[in-house]
């Protein structure tokens, strides 16, 4: 009777631990991150009574839970896969929204500024046509301004998102670091706390791309990008930022191993973070520099249609922007790496705003030459200026000006180069003065050789200025001079008369109440012509200077100034929509791999309820087997009263 009471409790006992395990399942269906458990019930050791082997029962031998490794690591993966995607989306749309918002603004103010110009043009001398041209630039300038802090104000919150996302990554891997060392005391049979480690790893991928090292009791390594631990067994390694070099603002991510910190240049780290990193370097910074080349080719035309007309005084029209290398548009154009050993710094000077990129380089000095690596890895060498030691010219529309009284360059010292970097914020109207629009004309052109004369000054109270034609002939390095090898030059009127010449320094001749400068593409014998004849009522100038819109004055002479707003736009449009697709494609790879876990690991409540009631049945024709061994007892021990 001993026998099948025994037989009975081991019953009762197993079906009890399979209804606790089964109600525990039950409890748990909308608890995030569990994986269903099972309790593994085997045969109790057999009896050899009586010349034969007789059972004696059964036990729950251990609780399991279902986790299918393969199918979590698929998980983990497209987890990571569609955190980028919604990341990298979310940014998008945000600066497409930048644009959408405050972006019309500026067609919207270059259209006012240039129908303004056009006004001026049929009433030069009108006062109030004048001024509502400085007022509708001056719309303009704050168009530009509005949208260049709008892109400032995005990069800050990209840093900052990435700084939170960084302090959330610390505060997960503490966490695992702590769990594995509970696994390690408990040897691996706590499984709650190792769903609660798999929960944790998961939201990890949400922010960075895991690869997973499984060691004994479940304890769990964790590397990011599979390049840089961050869990080791019981340990964490802190991930960081540090600012970006050269760039400041670029941050970079650091792991601090505890003797010291690895900077990650360039290394995948996949997630959310990689997101914001790639939304940064390629989205928008990118667009950031095509604005500013669009706000250097305006402030570069219109200060050239300044210079080529008189204002309402007859004297030569000043810039009306800031100048394309001045100070307030220079501002972050380069930057050296923190890691250079000589003591150069390089400036860079807009040279042709037409062939201007909007590109980002590296240059490096390799000991005897400076080369310059574009964005898509193209090389070139940066060639010396032949009359100036420290300029050194790109193809690129600019050139570098090294300063080398910090000391000279070092093999293998790098800078970042962005030329058209903050231009947009940079760009300031110069001009308060209605009477200082340059809408009168004079002609000037080369009749002979090459480069290029422009008028600096004109003072026409002088007894000598000229009226009508004047010929303007320069011989550079004049071998007949005394001495040799001076700038010589000639003026005459149309009928060929002499008017003046001499001898000229540096790029500007000055005489008979005018300044000429000379551009420094100027290398032989050289003839222009210019007529300097004024009127009030002229308005040559300002029909010209209403035409800059309708140039191509950008990308090789191939954009114009709306096209390359336009082209901004389309690119910023076309990323967000190509991130909503990839967006959409990731969720799919997402809700298959989470399909198969749920399959596997998920609670089925109708097995469930299958479970609890064929266990309950179990535990009560256990419970039965006891009363009537008991019964049967009772029999027995009664008959032998």
């Amino acid at each position: 009777m001993a026998d099948l009471m025994n037989i009975g409790r081991s019953g009762v006992m197993a079906a009890q631990k399979q209804m606790q395990v089964t109600s525990n399942n039950i409890a748990n269906v909308g608890t995030e991150g569990y994986s269903r458990q099972v309790a593994e019930q085997r045969t109790s050791q057999s009896l050899f009574i009586a010349g034969s082997f007789v059972g004696s029962g059964t036990y729950v031998a251990d609780v399991k839970r279902i986790y299918n490794s393969y199918a979590m690591r698929e998980l983990h993966l497209s987890t990571s896969q569609l955190s980028y995607a919604n990341m990298s989306w979310r940014k998008a749309d945000e600066l497409n929204q930048v644009f959408s918002v405050s972006g019309d603004a500026i067609p919207e103010s270059m259209n006012n500024a240039f129908k303004a110009i056009n006004n001026m043009a049929d009433i030069p001398n009108d006062l109030s046509a004048r001024d509502n041209v400085l007022v509708s630039l001056g719309q303009l300038e704050g168009a530009f301004d509005t949208v260049a802090e709008g892109l400032t104000s995005q990069l800050r919150q990209t840093n900052e998102q990435v700084q939170v996302t960084v302090d959330r990554v610390n505060a997960i891997t503490t966490e695992l670091a702590d769990i594995n060392g509970q696994l390690m005391k408990v040897e691996g049979k706590d499984l709650q706390l190792l769903d609660y480690q798999n929960q944790l790893i998961t939201e990890l991928n949400d922010y960075v791309q895991v690869n997973v090292i499984e060691q004994d009791f479940g304890v769990k390594s964790v590397m990011m990008g599979g390049a840089a631990m961050l869990v080791s067994g019981p340990n964490q390694l802190e991930l960081g930022t540090t600012d970006g070099d050269p760039v400041r603002h670029e941050l970079r991510y650091t792991v601090d191993t505890g003797q010291n910190k690895i900077t990650l240049d360039g290394r995948d780290v996949g997630g959310q973070l990689q997101a914001l990193m790639d939304y940064r370097d390629n989205v928008l910074l990118p667009a950031e520099r095509d604005l500013g080349k669009m706000a250097l080719g305006l402030a570069d035309a219109m200060n050239q249609a300044q210079a080529n007309g008189f204002d309402l005084d007859g004297n030569v029209g000043q810039d009306l922007f800031a100048d394309i290398n001045s100070p307030e548009m220079s501002i972050g154009r380069s930057a050296s790496s923190g890691s250079n050993a000589g003591g150069t710094e390089v400036g860079v000077n807009i040279d042709d705003v037409g062939a201007l990129t909007g590109g980002k380089y590296t240059l490096v000095w390799d000991g005897a030459n400076y080369q310059m690596t574009d964005e898509y890895g193209k090389t070139s060498t940066l060639t010396a200026d032949p009359d100036n030691a420290n300029r050194f010219v790109s193809a690129e529309g600019f050139s570098i000006i090294q300063d080398t009284s910090g000391g000279a360059p070092v093999a293998g010292d790098k800078w970042a180069l962005m030329p058209t970097a903050n231009a947009a914020k940079g760009l300031s109207l110069q001009i308060d003065n209605p009477r200082a629009l340059a809408a009168a004309g004079y002609t000037k052109e080369t009749t002979a050789g090459d480069g290029e004369a422009t008028l600096v000054s004109v003072d026409r109270t002088n007894a000598a200025f000229p009226s009508g034609e004047v010929n303007l002939s320069i011989t550079p390095n004049d071998p007949t001079s005394a001495p040799p090898g001076q700038n010589t030059y000639t003026m005459t009127d149309k009928d060929g008369n002499a008017l003046a010449n001499g001898v000229y320094t540096g790029d500007t001749i000055s005489a008979l109440g005018f300044s000429v400068k000379i551009e420094d593409n100027t290398t032989a014998t050289s003839s222009f012509k210019l007529n300097m004849d004024f009127a009030v009522g002229d308005n040559a100038n300002a029909v010209a200077m209403g035409n800059i819109p309708n140039l191509k004055l950008q990308d090789g002479g191939k954009s114009t100034l709306a096209d390359t707003f336009q082209g901004i736009i389309t690119e910023v449009g076309s990323q967000a929509a190509a991130q909503e697709v990839a967006r959409t494609s990731a969720q799919a790879v997402y809700d298959q791999a989470l399909n198969r876990v749920e399959s596997e690991s998920g609670v089925n409540l109708d097995e469930e309820a299958a479970n609890l009631m064929r266990f309950q049945q179990a535990y009560q024709a256990s419970a039965r087997v006891m009363t009537v061994a008991k019964e049967t007892f009772d029999t027995l021990f009664n008959s032998l009263r």
